[in-house]
C-alpha cells in the first residue's frame, strides 16, 4: 500500500478525501438528521477548510526547507544518548544543523518556522556510523514528523544521534566527508 501511495500521490490523495468524505458525511447524517444535500454541502465545506489547513502547513514547511537548503543548513533533532536519563538522553532537541567537513553546528529552533532558541553548539566529528535506523514509537518521543532516520555520530563531546529526513541525512554525509 505504503508503495502504491509514493507511486501515485495524487490519485491516493482523492482516495483519501473520498474517503473523508464519504465518513464525514455519514457522521453529519448520523447526528443531525436533516436533507442529505444539507449534508453534503456541510460536509465539502469542512472538508475544503481541512484541506486548506494542511495545504498552508505543507507549503510553510517547503519554504522553511528551501531557505534552509539555500543556506547549506538542515532540519534536524538530535539527541545525546550517553548523557544522564532524564536530561537529553531520550529527547530530541529539533533544531537547524550546519554542517562543515568534519563538524557540524546545531542551532536549537523552535515552531515550524524554526526561531533559533539558545546557543549554538559546534561539535567536531570524529565518525560518523554507517548504519541509519528508523525513529519509530516510543523512541520518536517529541519528533512531530513522520519518517525520520537517525544516524550515530562520535564527536568530540561524546556520542550524538541526530534525526532527519533520508535526503537530509545524505545532504549531512556529504558534508561531514568533504
Amino acid at each position: 500500500m505504503r508503495n502504491w501511495v509514493r507511486q501515485h500521490p495524487y490519485l491516493a490523495l482523492v482516495a483519501g478525501y473520498v474517503v473523508i468524505f464519504v465518513i464525514a458525511g455519514a457522521i453529519r447524517l448520523a447526528f443531525v438528521p436533516g436533507d442529505l444535500a444539507d449534508a453534503a454541502v456541510y460536509t465539502i465545506m469542512n472538508t475544503l477548510v481541512y484541506w486548506l489547513l494542511v495545504l498552508f502547513q505543507v507549503r510553510n514547511l517547503r519554504k522553511t526547507n528551501a531557505r534552509l537548503k539555500e543556506r547549506g543548513q538542515l532540519r534536524a533533532f538530535i539527541r545525546y544518548p550517553e548523557s544522564r536519563p532524564g536530561s537529553l538522553s531520550g529527547i530530541w532537541n529539533q533544531g537547524i544543523v550546519t554542517p562543515a567537513a568534519g563538524s557540524l553546528q546545531f542551532q536549537p529552533a523552535v515552531y515550524d518556522n524554526l526561531e533559533a532558541s539558545g546557543r549554538a553548539t559546534t561539535l567536531i566529528v570524529e565518525r560518523v556510523q554507517p548504519e541509519r535506523w528508523k525513529v519509530t514509537g516510543e523512541n520518536r518521543k517529541y519528533i512531530g514528523s513522520f519518517g525520520m532516520y537517525a544516524v550515530t555520530v562520535l564527536t568530540d563531546r561524546g556520542t550524538v544521534e541526530p534525526a532527519a529526513s533520508p535526503e537530509s541525512l545524505d545532504r549531512l554525509a556529504e558534508a561531514l566527508a568533504g
